[in-house]
């Protein structure tokens, strides 16, 4: 949840609360810089449309207006349905109250954060999920120095919510029940160039090992629309695997990008979990020494563990802080795994062999995909088994597609036995 709308005035300030589905405030632009008719409100702080799926939760927003009379305008507005139709958002309802001014000196007391935990699920406890529940039955926003409070409280009274607590208890947790065989997982926007070649490759890949594959092709809009209020289509990978994990029928789930292109069609995935050892989740370090590793193609095993660490990657706080910021699911994921204690704070240098910690199995580079075009191996053994192609040009979309093309039609050819020769 953001922070208060803090007007600087020197007048006595009320807040009001709102209600709200798939609304979220935005800075009115008025001169002032604060907003005192409810018209301007609903125009400024009710304009954009963040969470656009079909069944959304409850959302709680607060608004400081400079005058109390504001904050009263705001409530005996009567027609807000019909601002909000003519804002094109019908499907949106607002609650609009006024609370008590709030006291710059009052800090939430420990025995209210203790009561408000008692109705949390460790399993399932997030702390922005709750940050939220919780101004609800404050009736205004938790603010930092209330945040303070709260983990102090965590850490002393409910110790099994943390992260590190739910992970510890997935990994003691017994085997999820059922999963045979091997799913592969790939979507892409119609729009998105890469996609189609990629697809026909790698379903071929599937069939020829007898995998079962999935691949979700949506508009970019609806594709959107599923992760809001992530606005990176690369969020869409998390919500696939999840479903997939939660199906149950798959003892692995594998995902692959969809400008990821198979090219060693013999090579088989179970190459891969064996070097694992039984590790859950299985990825290759990234190119960049800030990621740390690459989610452009992931095996995960169906365990309690990768759904939990699932959950998080999708629900949790950490998670929150990269919806809308580079590189998105990726730096969740790492920063996850790092408070997982199943990676390092810090990077150590280039891995020279495969990393095995209690969960996770990091290959180094080439070894499950390759990003460059230039180190694309299509015969021999150190024939490229992925080929998933990094470009920053203008049109980066098209330039891959061209790229897996042409690497798609060169192998077609080796396989055939023709000789071929081709220029990137």
């Amino acid at each position: 949840m953001k922070e208060p709308f803090r007007a600087s005035s020197s007048h006595a300030s009320t807040q009001y609360q709102v209600r709200s589905v798939d609304a979220e405030q935005q800075r009115c632009p008025s001169s002032s810089g604060v907003c005192e008719c409810p018209a301007c409100c609903l125009g400024a702080e009710f304009a954009r449309v963040v969470n656009r799926t079909r069944s959304v939760h409850e959302s709680w927003g607060f608004v400081r207006f400079k005058l109390p009379e504001g904050a009263a305008r705001a409530v005996s507005f009567e027609d807000w349905e019909g601002l909000l139709k003519d804002s094109g958002l019908s499907e949106t309802s607002l609650n609009v109250a006024t609370c008590a001014a709030e006291s710059e000196e009052e800090v939430v007391s420990e025995a209210t954060v203790i009561k408000a935990l008692e109705r949390e699920d460790a399993a399932t406890f997030d702390f922005e999920s709750f940050r939220g529940r919780f101004s609800k039955d404050l009736a205004r926003p938790v603010l930092r120095r209330d945040a303070e409070v709260i983990f102090r409280v965590l850490q002393q009274h409910r110790p099994d919510t943390t992260l590190q607590a739910q992970l510890q208890a997935a990994k003691d947790a017994a085997e999820l029940p059922g999963g045979k065989g091997l799913l592969l997982l790939t979507a892409y926007s119609r729009n998105y160039a890469p996609g189609k070649v990629c697809e026909t490759a790698n379903r071929t890949y599937a069939e020829r090992h007898g995998y079962d594959f999935e691949c979700d092709v949506l508009p970019a809009d609806e594709m959107l629309d599923a992760i809001a209020p992530r606005d990176a289509h690369t969020w869409y990978k998390v919500l696939m695997l999840r479903r997939a994990i939660a199906a149950g029928k798959h003892g692995f789930v594998v995902w692959i990008d969809a400008d990821a292109l198979v090219v060693d069609q013999e090579k088989p995935l179970e190459a891969f979990i064996a070097q694992a050892e039984g590790r859950d989740l299985i990825v290759q370090e990234d190119l960049s020494a800030e990621c740390r590793i690459n989610c452009g193609v992931m095996i995960f095993r169906r365990t309690s563990w990768c759904q939990t660490l699932l959950r998080l990657l999708w629900e949790g706080n950490l998670s929150r802080r990269h919806h809308c910021k580079a590189y998105y699911e990726q730096s969740a994921l790492v920063r996850l795994l790092v408070e997982a204690g199943e990676l390092d704070p810090r990077p150590r240098g280039r891995l020279q062999h495969r990393a095995l910690s209690d969960k996770l199995c990091i290959l180094p580079l080439r070894c499950l995909q390759t990003n460059r075009l230039r180190e694309v191996q299509l015969e021999g053994g150190e024939q490229t088994f992925i080929f998933h192609p990094l470009f920053a040009s203008e049109n980066f979309a098209e330039d891959k597609a061209e790229a897996l093309l042409r690497i798609d039609a060169a192998k077609r050819k080796d396989t055939a036995g023709v000789a071929f020769e081709f220029i990137f």
